[in-house]
């Protein structure tokens, strides 16, 4: 699986998300899966943001998929934009009431 762990739940509204970026949780680079090439992963704006980006080629394309939880605990979704090559991103909250749990990607072909 391409996902990241980028902090758990709890460690993520123990301390302000920002907190985290600079003690370094914020930052990570996912593992790439079989067959899926490498891709860079990190988090932006002050943890918010989860931001993929992945070697180009032909037609291969690819987005980010970020869960996101809020303070509260709960879960959810959110995807950056199909490219081919650049950073696609998945904001979680514009607003600081989510930050980022994981960050995943997803690839697909398209002519």
């Amino acid at each position: 699986m391409n996902r990241t762990k980028i902090a758990s739940v709890a460690a993520a509204f123990a301390l302000p998300i920002a907190a985290l970026q600079v003690a370094g949780a914020g930052t990570a680079t996912a593992a790439p899966a079989p067959g899926q090439g490498s891709c860079g992963t990190w988090v932006s704006g002050p943890g918010q943001t989860g931001n993929v980006t992945c070697p180009s080629g032909g037609t291969r394309q690819f987005r980010a998929k970020v869960t996101c939880v809020t303070s509260r605990g709960s879960t959810f979704t959110v995807y950056g934009e199909w490219l081919y090559q650049g950073v696609s991103e998945g904001t979680c909250s514009l607003n600081d009431e989510a930050g980022v749990l994981y960050i995943d990607w997803e690839r697909r072909n398209k002519g």
